[in-house]
């Protein structure tokens, strides 16, 4: 499953969005203010997020990512990997754990972390399942965007989706 947390607004635009691509997502938070979490089946966001209206976002995020101080390195891997491909879609990647030394004054609006980690942002957060580990146990790697990235948060959990399947 693909989980999706955000605020009570862009969880209503969401839900708004499947239904017109025909894709059923409750809300169990509906009408409630504050963060909610939707869930939706793998390979569905490729329909979503077309759907949603675009706002003015800018179109290359500035992403960051903690790989190295990862201590599992089946989900450093992964993180790396994610971070790999959204810089192969033309996205400039910060490397989080250098400490600021590279990218002096530069700050991420999108963070790829490890699905367990608790990254500078909560919401909107997107958490995918990336693959399985030696033992068969899933693993997830989290995007987590700053205030007003929402769909671009999603036009990037789209292609690590894509990517995954």
């Amino acid at each position: 499953m693909v989980a999706i947390a955000a605020t009570a607004r862009w969880r209503a635009r969401i839900v708004a969005a499947a239904a017109s691509a025909g894709i059923s997502i409750t809300d169990p938070q509906a009408g409630v203010p504050g963060i909610g979490v939707l869930t939706c089946a793998p390979g569905r966001l490729g329909a979503i997020v077309p759907r949603l209206a675009r706002d003015a976002e800018p179109p290359r995020p500035a992403i960051g990512a903690h790989s190295d101080s990862i201590a599992d390195r089946e989900l450093r891997d992964a993180v790396a990997d994610v971070a790999a491909l959204l810089s192969l879609h033309g996205n400039v990647v910060l490397d989080l754990d250098a400490g600021g030394r590279r990218h002096r004054g530069a700050r991420p609006d999108v963070v790829v972390s490890a699905g367990v980690d608790r990254p500078q942002w909560t919401e909107p957060a997107v958490r995918l399942p990336v693959g399985t580990d030696r033992r068969g146990g899933p693993l997830t790697v989290a995007l987590t965007a700053g205030p007003g990235f929402e769909g671009t948060l999603l036009d990037l959990a789209r292609l690590v989706e894509a990517d995954a399947a």
